[in-house]
């Protein structure tokens, strides 16, 4: 069973941050990783997902490889 994370998007974003220093990869990271239910909102967003604009598009799922393992926040 995966372990699902949950956070605030503050808190996401944040450690996002903390791995790149490019916002959009900070900003397809999230939406891959709240899409995909590795991690769950709680907050002001609880329960949301985020639809990517098409300007991501290329971000893909072999850019999130560091992420499969991501455990905390």
């Amino acid at each position: 069973m995966k372990v699902q994370i949950e956070c605030t998007l503050l808190n996401l974003v944040q450690t996002l941050n903390k791995m790149t220093d490019d916002d959009q990869e900070v900003v397809a990271m999230a939406v891959s990783l709240v899409n995909s239910g590795r991690v769950r909102l709680c907050g002001n967003f609880a329960g949301a997902k985020i639809k990517l604009p098409p300007s991501f598009t290329n971000f893909r799922g072999q850019l999130w490889a560091a992420l499969l393992d991501f455990q905390a926040l």
